[in-house]
């Protein structure tokens, strides 16, 4: 779907809801996002490589003269309702406890919030590893601050609606997610250390070379505990090798040379697990030294590693995703792919050369239905700004 405009949106929020008069109507616009390498480090306070991406969540909102919050989803085609006194994870409520997760957050902040209709669109995928919650929630805080005389710097809130992703939703994430939809800039990806929250934007040719997306229709459910299960293998990897490593704070801390000494100290999953997140941190540093040179092959041999990575050391790939990653590596023109997010299911991104980008997504969409039974989602990204009110 094309961009909404500011126009396109308030027409919107009008089909679903009666405009008062009078009254400030928000608009807010996040993106979602792609990693180009760097998977699973974040939360070991690693290194990444994402960017904010031409798909975004859209959010328009107006304040009642109540407590009451009814939020509209045009994706979901549904409409939920709740009292800003009363916030609460519900199950029953699923996507609508990200927008609700913001507000409560916003609350512990000390706003004093008050009723409000606020209407959602996405063109994210859902579920396919380009943070949708994490647009969604952005967009929503954003739409919040044009509603509310309370001030918040980006990395801040930022910050807090990881938090309510943690806290209240309940998925274990780290902060990229959220930094990446805020932060992005056109043409650029994002080097972002997870740990002291520095970073630099990276120019990312797009003339000769094409970020191409491939969506398995496989939905991920990150919640569901798996995400979570190697959060914690993480963390005890790093409590065994703190006896060794007195100073290790996190997997982060470990260099690929440390490897052979630490990894033996280590049960099965952890070794695995652990070894994961530090050639990883490894490649996003390689990853950009590559860009930086233009080295679009050394970029893609990184890719296809990470993949490798991904499917046998932290196991969060799927026989989907692997076909997928394999027929995109095949397909003309291609430097590598990878899988990218969470895992177990989602998307595959592929860097592509744009003489061959069409004959790729035939090729690909080819193989997957013949070896799957379905028909892939594939389409190629720009890279754009990250989050802000969406202006007339």
């Amino acid at each position: 779907m094309a961009p909404l405009t500011a126009t396109q949106l308030q027409h919107k929020f009008g089909q679903q809801f009666r405009e008062t008069p009078g009254r400030k109507l928000a608009l807010a616009r996040a993106p979602g996002r792609i990693n180009l390498i760097g998977e699973h480090t974040d939360y070991n306070d690693g290194l990444v490589f994402p960017a904010a991406v031409d798909r975004a969540t859209w959010v328009a909102a107006q304040r009642r003269a109540d407590t009451q919050v009814w939020v509209y989803s045009s994706n979901m085609e549904e409409k939920v309702t709740f009292d800003v006194r009363t916030m609460r994870n519900d199950p029953s409520h699923g996507w609508a406890n990200y927008p609700k997760g913001v507000m409560s957050m916003l609350m512990n902040q000390g706003w004093k919030l008050e009723g409000m209709n606020v209407f959602i669109e996405s063109d994210v995928p859902l579920g396919g590893g380009m943070s949708s919650s994490a647009s969604l929630e952005l967009a929503t805080a954003y739409a919040c601050l044009q509603l509310f005389p309370y001030q918040m710097d980006r990395l801040n809130l930022v910050k807090l609606c990881q938090r309510a992703e943690n806290s209240f939703v309940g998925v274990a994430c780290g902060i990229m997610d959220q930094f990446s939809s805020a932060f992005g800039k056109k043409g650029h990806a994002i080097s972002l250390d997870c740990r002291t929250l520095s970073f630099q934007h990276v120019p990312v040719p797009q003339d000769s070379y094409r970020i191409v997306i491939v969506n398995s229709m496989v939905k991920r459910k990150l919640a569901s505990g798996e995400y979570n299960k190697r959060r914690e293998q993480c963390n005890e990897a790093v409590k065994v090798l703190k006896g060794k490593y007195p100073q290790l704070k996190a997997l982060r801390d470990l260099k690929v040379e440390d490897l052979p000494a630490a990894l033996p100290l280590l049960a099965p999953l952890p070794r695995k697990r652990a070894e994961h997140v530090v050639r990883e941190c490894q490649r996003v540093t390689d990853a950009v030294t590559a860009l930086k040179a233009g080295d679009m092959a050394g970029f893609g041999k990184l890719l296809n590693e990470s993949h490798k990575s991904l499917k046998e050391l932290y196991e969060v790939s799927c026989t989907e995703l692997d076909i997928l990653a394999e027929a995109c590596r095949k397909a003309p023109g291609a430097v590598g792919a990878r899988m990218m997010g969470g895992g177990f299911g989602g998307c595959v991104i592929a860097v592509v050369a744009v003489s061959e980008v069409e004959k790729m997504k035939n090729e690909v969409s080819r193989t997957y239905q013949t070896r799957c039974g379905m028909a892939p989602k594939i389409y190629d990204v720009q890279l754009e700004d990250g989050a802000g009110e969406l202006k007339a």
